[in-house]
């Protein structure tokens, strides 16, 4: 009988954009946890007060040295709040390396980057919570 091997997905960390404070809604803004070098910058009127962090994810059980390829699609552009908040952040922009390899173990390691932004539409109704966007990372090889 065939043997089948699944490969997986360890969560080491998620993506955090870090804490921030919206000092004024009128414009668009941003924070954005960049991909190459792990640093979060923000821009307009929203304050970074602890910066974010890449998600880092370990990819196991692959085949030695096979090259994967990466897609990171946002699967709801709204975030969610643990408290009801009526302002919402927009999950603009999700990044990562489209192509990664692993090494002899058939392990890589992911990581993944994106910006976060403000509505821009005069109301400054964020409230102190956790917000949480909704991605999804589908690897092929």
């Amino acid at each position: 009988m065939p043997t089948q091997a699944f490969s997986g997905i360890i969560v080491e960390r998620k993506l955090s954009f870090g804490t921030v404070v919206v000092t004024d809604n009128s414009s668009v803004s941003s924070v954005t946890v960049n991909l190459v070098d792990g640093k979060t910058l923000s821009n307009n009127k929203l304050r970074v007060l602890v910066p974010g962090q890449l998600g880092e994810f370990t990819l196991i059980d692959f085949p030695p040295y096979t090259q994967l390829y990466i897609n990171a699609v946002i699967l709801s552009s709204e975030t969610t709040s643990d408290d009801y908040s009526p302002s919402q952040f927009t999950l603009d922009n999700i990044t990562t390396l489209p192509t990664i390899t692993v090494n002899e173990s058939g392990i890589a390691t992911l990581f993944i980057g994106g910006t976060l932004s403000t509505s821009g539409d005069g109301t400054n109704q964020y409230i102190n919570s956790n917000y949480d966007g909704i991605y999804n990372i589908s690897i092929s090889y």
